[in-house]
């Protein structure tokens, strides 16, 4: 797959560099979890597998104050304007290996996923489980999103339950009362079993799942609407 360029930047490194400040806050008592494609990475192996451009992590909103303060003693610059104004749900700096973003409480891009209660499930990363969720809320995905979410896919096995595999009543639950994100979710799938063949199954099968699941009134209502009103965000929109 042809990626689009990204700024040079030293992938091993990175992702050692992810390891440190996830060690750091961990030493603190702070939850700080990895995602985005060194999330990605150190999950699957630790090996550099695309280029990356810089590290996301998410905190919860209790915790925030707290990973800044050791971010900064880290060597983390703040974005000072943008943390004063967005602070509530995304913090950005400026480290030794390039931008860390912070999301605070909840992945918002298309789609919102809160992952405040998911925080200390693992670490240094959050589940493959959430890793995955954090690609498939994606509308519109470009060849890094798609690697991502293939790596996922042909690394964990889909089950039931907390653990190192792709959790099909997590994926259930997000999308039980949420028609649009569903809607994004089993489109993704489609679209990464067209791209990635080799995990083509694997993907037919969670979209198979997630159409199966009961659905809950909130869904039934809004699917009644369907795709005559937007069912998504996109990324310049949330604030």
């Amino acid at each position: 797959m042809d990626l689009p360029a990204v700024k040079s930047i030293d992938g091993a490194a990175l992702i050692e560099e992810g390891r440190s400040v996830v060690g750091r806050t961990d030493a603190a008592g702070l939850p700080l979890r990895l995602l985005g494609g060194v999330g990605i990475a150190l999950h699957c192996g630790g090996v550099p597998y695309r280029p990356f451009a810089d590290l996301d992590a998410i905190t919860t909103g209790k915790a925030a104050r707290g990973v800044a303060a050791e971010l900064a003693a880290a060597g983390y610059e703040p974005h000072t304007r943008f943390n004063a104004m967005h602070g509530d749900r995304r913090l950005a700096f400026d480290g030794p290996q390039g931008k860390l973003d912070v999301f605070v409480g909840r992945f918002e891009m298309c789609h919102r996923i809160d992952l405040f209660d998911r925080l200390m499930l693992e670490t240094p990363t959050i589940t493959a489980t959430d890793l995955l969720l954090t690609k498939l809320q994606i509308v519109e995905l470009n060849e890094k999103d798609v690697l991502d979410a293939a790596l996922l896919l042909r690394a964990h096995e889909l089950a039931e339950g907390d653990g190192d595999h792709i959790d099909r009543a997590r994926m259930c639950a997000v999308t039980k009362d949420d028609w649009g994100l569903w809607r994004t979710m089993t489109g993704a799938l489609e679209t990464i079993g067209q791209r990635a063949p080799d995990v083509a199954e694997r993907a037919i099968a969670l979209a198979a799942v997630l159409e199966a699941a009961p659905k809950g009134r909130a869904f039934r209502m809004r699917a009644r609407v369907g795709e005559r009103k937007r069912w998504y965000s996109l990324p310049d929109e949330v604030g």
